[in-house]
């Protein structure tokens, strides 16, 4: 017996794909927002600069067992005068332009402590990118003017 009239079985046909790719496109849709959200947030917030100001900060650090200083502490502001080895310090901070007087913060942060992140020392844009970063390791924080970058420390 054939089927004369297969129209049925098109408008089935039809509303199953378009149902099946609504479907997959709310998926991928909910997905990538959040990341290019993410993404945007933290380009507002990150600068290359800093990020290699930072990397020879960690240097210094590791280096002059400055880091047996901080290494125990959950949150440390980072001058010269806290650290062991002061001149190497200023020397870093004088080629590296970092001035805390002029509104640069140096930070030291041990995110595996969640209760860390509403420290109340932290300044309001700092606790904002805190939010945006996956971190639970210690971290170098360093803002200048509008940027803040992070450096992840070795062995934390």
């Amino acid at each position: 017996m054939k089927y004369q009239n297969k129209k049925g079985f098109v408008l089935l046909e039809t509303l199953t794909v378009t149902i099946f790719t609504l479907i997959i496109f709310t998926i991928l849709y909910t997905s990538v927002v959040p990341l290019l959200g993410r993404y945007d947030a933290l380009s507002y917030y990150n600068d290359l600069d800093i990020t290699y100001d930072l990397y020879y900060v960690k240097k210094m650090l590791l280096a002059d067992s400055n880091y047996e200083s901080i290494s125990n502490l959950e949150y440390k502001n980072i001058t010269c005068g806290s650290l062991n080895d002061i001149k190497t310090c200023q020397d870093y901070f004088q080629a590296l332009n970092i001035n805390p007087p002029n509104g640069d913060e140096l930070i030291y942060l041990d995110l595996s402590n969640n209760d860390v992140k509403n420290n109340s020392s932290l300044s309001d844009d700092i606790k904002d990118y805190l939010k945006y970063i996956d971190v639970k390791k210690k971290i170098l924080l360093l803002k200048r003017d509008d940027y803040i970058s992070y450096l992840e420390l070795v062995g934390s």
